[in-house]
């Protein structure tokens, strides 16, 4: 889902106060159940995703909502995950618009307080306000993964094609497949054109076979339908069922049609970016810097006492 048709979390603020003027005590699940409700979202937009995978928009945003609503002191906390409207939050309501941006918050100094405890006023061309922490987090790490992707790309292009052979045989293998790095080298180390033909194990006792072909091309050239065919052609012969074409450069619309339709075979298509992004994920050419740890509260523990 893009995430530019998802509500903003300042787009939560008024509905979860409002939703608290009853004076109950309510929790987070729920009030992410109403304001699913509320938005209308459709079970792909409450299930969707940050990049990260571990926490869906709607809880990220909602949670974060709640905390800013705490810090300005219109809702206070009332257990694990359990809040209900403060007093200045119900006088607040009579005055409120029905649609309150971020900036709102301002007017409350214990939220003030807390945004220069957090960090630094920002410019006012920034248009991160509209994100949550954890978003922001988010964006930077995919700008540089994005710098890292390129990076890794015009490094590839640089190497001769047997290091690109060697390069292939080490993601597969850190993939799954294949049975170690000699069976590899021996079944791939067929290499042709600036490329890799062969066939490997998709299990440890290899009775299920992949056909794998690979192409080091300039990243900026794109494969197309009629590569695709040959390499549907070479899977009949050799009684393959499934393929991977794996490539620097990218694939055209027509190509990735060609392999869609075609019943007979399950072909994976890998370009430039999906390699990169596959050798970044299992370590392949890169390596960590630095680690960076996020913490948040530990319910648990308070509920403890």
């Amino acid at each position: 889902m893009n995430n530019t048709s998802f509500p903003k979390f300042d787009e939560f603020l008024s509905p979860i106060l409002n939703y608290c003027k009853d004076k109950q005590e309510h929790t987070l699940s729920e009030t992410i159940d109403k304001m699913a409700y509320y938005f209308r979202m459709s079970d792909d937009q409450k299930n969707a995703l940050l990049p990260s995978g571990k926490r869906t928009y709607i809880y990220d945003r909602v949670e974060w909502a709640i905390t800013y609503l705490v810090q300005a002191g219109l809702l206070e906390r009332t257990g694990r995950s359990k809040f209900k409207i403060s007093e200045l939050g119900l006088n607040e309501l009579s005055v409120m618009p029905e649609k309150i941006p971020y900036s709102y918050l301002q007017k409350f100094p214990s939220f003030v307080k807390f945004k220069e405890l957090r960090h630094q006023k920002k410019k006012n061309n920034d248009n991160s306000e509209s994100m949550t922490p954890d978003e922001e987090l988010e964006v930077l790490f995919e700008k540089r993964e994005d710098i890292l992707i390129q990076n890794l790309l015009s490094a590839i292009s640089n190497i001769k094609p047997s290091d690109f052979e060697r390069l292939i045989i080490d993601l597969v293998l850190a993939l799954g497949y294949g049975k170690n790095h000699e069976e590899m080298a021996r079944v791939l180390g067929k290499t042709g054109d600036q490329g890799i033909d062969g066939e490997i194990s998709q299990d440890k006792l290899g009775f299920d076979k992949i056909y794998l072909q690979a192409k080091k091309w300039d990243s900026k050239s794109s494969i197309g339908s009629g590569q695709i065919r040959d390499f549907i052609g070479a899977l009949t012969i050799k009684n393959a069922l499934k393929g991977i074409f794996i490539t620097t450069a990218s694939f055209s619309k027509e190509a990735k049609e060609t392999a869609l339709k075609d019943n007979t075979h399950k072909i994976v298509l890998i370009d430039g970016d999906e390699l990169a992004s596959l050798m970044i994920e299992n370590g392949i050419g890169v390596r960590s810097v630095r680690n960076y740890e996020s913490k948040e509260i530990d319910e648990d523990y308070f509920e403890s006492f």
